[in-house]
């Protein structure tokens, strides 16, 4: 399988994760334990940034928010 432009990423990871800010706090938290060596939850192809591999968890359904209880994602766009 071919690596995807990350703008196709974005697109298909807001169809699971509506909420952009949602989507950006998730990326960034997952992103930073891909910097620190943890292991992808998908395949990671060559040359591939950390950034698209988050998108692809998450598109894959492997990552998602999770909100305390009391807590909703209200500010879908």
């Amino acid at each position: 399988m071919v690596a995807e432009d990350k703008s196709t990423l974005i697109e298909r990871a807001l169809d699971k994760v509506t909420n952009k800010a949602v989507l950006i706090n998730l990326l960034a938290r997952r992103v930073r334990q891909l910097n620190k060596n943890s292991r992808p939850l998908v395949e990671k192809f060559d040359g591939e940034d950390n950034i698209a591999v988050a998108l692809r968890e998450v598109i894959a359904g492997k990552i998602y928010p999770v909100f305390k209880s009391g807590e909703t994602d209200t500010t879908s766009e």
